[in-house]
């Protein structure tokens, strides 16, 4: 069942809660807990809604100050649940409840129907954020690649983060092409898949049977789910039809990476909100800094805010009269990971090799090794006897 936690003095507003949440137990915080340090009544909270509360609704009546406390407490404690602040909104509230990692804003008089869904929407959030689904089956890590603009290395990056997490992981790692119109991630590979993702449009109820067949082997132990054959095929592919594909695919493989056609479609936008990871690929140019700060600013505005977020600057060494501590300081955020200028990576594409496998120890294959460490330090737990077994005794 699903909990939702009220952080509020105000009765009324856990009354209307209450009478529009159709599935769950609503509970509301004691006056005294509201009193404690942000951290203290994050514990107590959790305490008091058992060990998977889904839901923390902070407010209304709670001073702004310590609301955004109290959420930023949640953020840094309890990633695993979602907060939904319950105030009067302004610009620079909502700027400052992004950064402290609430889900959603909503003003206090809110009507109850809205207020239901909300709440509805940062569960499922919650359930993402732990790693299941709605019946509770473990779920993989899903990282999505992005790139503010084309040229940048993205599907470079993408696809040796996938060899390298299959080497590692073997078996345990499936790579989406969701740039459905020019995606060109069996080409760096090598492959000739006999089916891609267009043909998930054909069973009636797709499932991790149906999806079988569609996926294609690389030697290094990855999988690879391909782009449609043609810019028309890809059409045809729906967010609806990216979120499921995403959804049993992270049921079965403890990775799925995700290789996304440049900017937001509403295709990347489906696969971010089913995203664990976000790993955005930024270019030594003014242009791909700024894009790059548009795409934060965006995904901010819109609540995309509960992926965690990785930054790899390509040709962090190029001398372009831009260091990359001007980019960090440009974008508000660290660069994670810095991937030398190497003629390693042309060579090894043009080749259709994974720099692992080309040359493991060029300084560009050790940087995706570092980007990938990052994923493999705490790798997901997978169900046993899923579409990996399966696959492995046809």
């Amino acid at each position: 069942m699903t909990r939702y936690v009220l952080a509020t003095p105000d009765e009324g507003f856990a009354q209307r809660a209450t009478e529009h949440l159709d599935d769950g137990e609503v509970s509301q915080v004691p006056d005294q807990v509201l009193l404690m340090s942000a951290d203290h009544a994050v514990d107590a909270i959790a305490e008091q809604a058992g060990d998977h509360p889904a839901v923390v609704a902070i407010g209304p009546q709670m001073p702004e100050e310590a609301a955004l406390r109290m959420a930023e407490a949640f953020d840094e404690r309890r990633p695993d649940i979602s907060v939904v602040l319950v105030t009067t909104p302004h610009d620079q509230l909502t700027a400052q409840a992004m950064r402290a990692g609430v889900r959603d804003v909503l003003g206090p008089d809110v009507e109850g129907e809205e207020l239901g869904k909300t709440l509805a929407r940062a569960a499922e959030v919650a359930r993402r954020r732990r790693g299941h689904t709605g019946d509770e089956r473990p779920s993989g890590r899903v990282l999505v690649v992005s790139s503010s603009k084309g040229g940048s290395g993205k599907t470079t990056v993408a696809t040796n983060l996938a060899t390298t997490l299959a080497e590692r992981r073997p078996d345990g790692v499936c790579l989406i092409d969701l740039d459905v119109q020019f995606g060109d991630v069996a080409t760096c590979l090598q492959l000739m898949p006999e089916a891609s993702l267009g043909d998930a449009l054909s069973p009636s109820r797709l499932d991790p049977t149906s999806l079988k067949v569609l996926l294609t082997h690389h030697r290094s132990g990855l999988y690879v789910l391909a782009a449609p054959p043609s810019p028309a095929a890809g059409e045809e592919i729906t967010p609806e039809l990216v979120q499921q594909v995403v959804r049993l695919l992270a049921q079965e493989f403890g990775h799925v990476v995700i290789d996304t056609s440049p900017g937001l479609s509403e295709l990347t936008l489906a696969a971010i909100e089913e995203s664990s990871d976000l790993i955005f690929v930024v270019g030594m140019d003014v242009p791909s800094v700024h894009g790059f700060r548009k795409t934060l600013h965006a995904l901010d505005a819109i609540g995309m805010t509960h992926q965690a977020r990785h930054v790899v600057l390509n040709r962090a060494d190029a001398r372009v009269a831009l260091a990359p501590e001007d980019v960090a300081r440009t974008i508000g955020m660290d660069v994670h990971v810095r991937m030398p200028s190497s003629r390693d990576v042309p060579l090894a594409l043009n080749q259709g090799l994974p720099l692992s496998e080309a040359n493991p120890r060029s300084p560009a294959a050790k940087a995706i090794g570092e980007l990938a460490e990052r994923f493999v330090a705490q790798p997901a737990e997978r169900r046993s006897g899923g579409l990996l077994s399966r696959m492995k005794g046809s």
